[in-house]
């Protein structure tokens, strides 16, 4: 890495964090796209809508769910486009 790089990567970064605490989770959509950019993981965000009550329909929020939403296009707002950028990245991480 050089400099000029890692003025970028930290821009980038600072980017993120304003966009995720500035973001107006006004929605189921945009609610999970904050909690996919604060946790990382759509299991984890999935408990976090359970743990809230919040359901879909008459059932539990499944991680599928938060995939979808992640993947939808169009895109909601820019942290959405970036989080979807995250989930692809981790999702080719999986050991399977």
């Amino acid at each position: 890495m050089n400099l000029e790089k890692a003025k970028q990567t930290v821009k980038e970064l600072n980017n993120f964090i304003k966009l995720t605490e500035e973001c107006d989770a006004d929605t189921f959509e945009k609610k999970v796209i904050k909690e996919y950019a604060i946790h990382g993981n759509v299991s984890k965000v999935a408990k976090v809508f359970n743990d809230q009550g919040i359901k879909i329909g008459n059932r539990k929020v499944i991680s599928n769910d938060i995939s979808q939403v992640i993947m939808s296009k169009p895109h909601l707002n820019e942290l959405h486009v970036i989080v979807q950028k995250i989930f692809t990245r981790n999702k080719k991480r999986m050991p399977y």
